[in-house]
């Protein structure tokens, strides 16, 4: 059944890239052409829209995770790891998950939900031991921040384009964080 796992995660693939390139939930034909599968078997992995999209949101979001707790594990600094993840949630695809969480008719995650705020909490907390990020700043202002950054502008960039674009935009958000900056205010 291997070439079954292959192709459900294919699926899973396309399913996100296509979100993102298009700004909402793709055709079931456009998933299939870009996975490389036939439309019978995404049907026999996704019976329908709502299985689909889950399958890609919960992929996303476990993506993320590891990439925060690898930022914790490997980084030097607490601001080294949150700079990290933030990039590297803008590489797994995170925008997918504001993208397509509107056309959910379950909202409720809460296994998902409990381990993103568990690895953004402690990046968050690292970064403020160091000095990167101010005390003020919470999970919940960067959780904001990385969606607004992972989300496509929707202009019809060419997706290597529009990552290169978040990236630097994020750099420049991340470097107005750091404690030391010569004056801050924080606007509510």
């Amino acid at each position: 059944r291997a070439d079954a796992r292959r192709n459900r995660q294919s699926i899973i693939d396309a399913t996100i890239e296509l979100v993102l390139e298009v700004g909402g939930a793709p055709s079931r034909d456009a998933v299939a052409d870009r996975a490389g599968v036939g439309i019978a078997t995404l049907y026999r992995h996704f019976a329908d829209q709502q299985q689909l999209l889950r399958a890609a949101v919960v992929e996303v979001l476990g993506r993320a995770v590891r990439e925060g707790q690898s930022a914790l594990d490997e980084s030097a600094t607490g601001g080294e790891a949150l700079r990290r993840y933030l990039h590297a949630a803008i590489d797994v695809g995170l925008g997918a998950v504001n993208i397509v969480f509107p056309l959910f008719d379950d909202h409720d995650w809460p296994e998902q939900r409990d381990a993103a705020r568990s690895v953004l909490d402690r990046l968050v907390n690292a970064a403020a031991r160091d000095g990167a990020v101010g005390p003020e700043y919470t999970a919940n202002d960067v959780a904001l921040a990385a969606i607004r950054f992972c989300r496509p502008l929707a202009i019809g960039l060419d997706p290597a384009d529009e990552r290169a674009i978040a990236h630097q935009q994020l750099t420049c958000y991340l470097d107005g964080l750091n404690v030391s900056a010569p004056t801050r205010t924080r606007s509510q």
